[in-house]
């Protein structure tokens, strides 16, 4: 018999042992399998230190080196702002294993002993779920397909893309806690929170206690903590300070088109025009080269050709510049090793494609 998921109960004596013997029956999803395999292995191991990759979202995966007692740290910080230290917490863990919330993810559980049921990552995790979990991690695609099994669901910590417009005012009307988190490898997951959803919800990331923000001249975030070497960690992450641990998420320094002079940031267009392309659509806003405006904008949606409505009154006035010239559909995007799909190399491809 094929097995899609497991419980693993970190709160067991031999647990090592008893998951080893458990994904034996697994035939299927062996990739998925012996990733988890893989790093329970190696934080289990003598070694102080762990070894993992960036996602490689802007260019080739990095691999950095951390010691384990740093993954503690964040991971201990987390699960206190979450109130999630009682016993007998369950949860759900139906992301890639090798993404790093996977990978706190499964620390979380071990060092809190938590018991967590194991699925293969899929675009509809709670489909086949008739259990109830008190948190889980998905993207945002993900949180999508389940709204309406989302009942099982206590907590959702969101990340690894950001939440359009439509899915957060969907969320609006469930009781489940979410969360949007803020993090990256180099940061060993999560250093900051924002609610969406219910009593104190925000549309500003606040930062945890240990971390410290800053900003550049470019407007993009630095962070600084105890084990980032003693020195800021630089992103290309736009951002509007409200104080100094509590931030508005407005793009990527290094998506900004400049059309006829005019500096654009296409997150702030995706934002805006979410509600009108299909939730299951992948898109994002790009450009390619103009005679007159140097770049002209377009929206490069992933799949078949559909009909696509957007109301004029979208681009009036001063938005009049954010509107795209063409739309380019394209079968399937190029994706990072962790599954995130790759602007510039879709771009490069389309271009030399079409040959604009």
């Amino acid at each position: 018999m094929i097995k899609y998921g497991i419980w693993i109960d970190f709160s067991s004596k031999n647990v090592l042992n008893n998951i080893f013997n458990d994904f034996k029956y697994f035939k299927e999803n062996l990739e998925w399998k012996n990733s988890i395999l893989s790093f329970l292995k190696n934080w289990y191991n003598n070694e102080s230190t762990l070894t993992i990759f960036s996602s490689g979202t802007t260019g080739i995966p990095k691999k950095f080196f951390f010691k384990k007692k740093f993954f503690f740290k964040r991971a201990i910080t987390t699960v206190k702002f979450l109130k999630l230290k009682k016993k007998g917490i369950k949860g759900l863990f139906c992301l890639s294993p090798n993404f790093i919330a996977s990978k706190m993810f499964l620390i979380r559980a071990i060092i809190f002993k938590w018991k967590i049921y194991c699925i293969p990552p899929s675009s509809n995790p709670l489909k086949n779920i008739k259990e109830y979990f008190d948190i889980t991690s998905m993207v945002p695609m993900q949180v999508f397909f389940s709204l309406k099994y989302l009942k099982y669901i206590k907590m959702i910590l969101i990340g690894g893309g950001e939440i359009s417009n439509f899915l957060e005012k969907k969320l609006q009307n469930i009781s489940t806690i979410c969360y949007s988190t803020y993090g990256m490898t180099e940061t060993l997951g999560n250093i900051a929170i924002r609610k969406i959803n219910g009593f104190n919800k925000s549309i500003y990331y606040k930062s945890f206690k240990d971390i410290h923000l800053s900003i550049d001249k470019r407007n993009c975030l630095k962070i600084f903590f105890s084990y980032s070497m003693d020195s800021f960690i630089k992103t290309n992450d736009i951002v509007s300070m409200k104080s100094n641990n509590e931030f508005l998420w407005i793009g990527r320094y290094d998506n900004i088109i400049n059309s006829g002079g005019i500096k654009i940031i296409p997150e702030l267009i995706e934002k805006n025009i979410s509600f009108f392309i299909p939730i299951h659509k992948r898109f994002f806003i790009s450009s390619i080269k103009d005679k007159i405006f140097g770049e002209k904008i377009v929206l490069i949606i992933e799949g078949p050709p559909f009909q696509l409505k957007i109301p004029e009154n979208i681009f009036n006035e001063k938005n009049k510049f954010y509107k795209p010239k063409n739309i380019f559909f394209i079968p399937s995007f190029i994706e990072t090793t962790l599954g995130k799909f790759n602007r510039k190399k879709i771009m490069k491809k389309l271009i030399k494609k079409m040959k604009i």
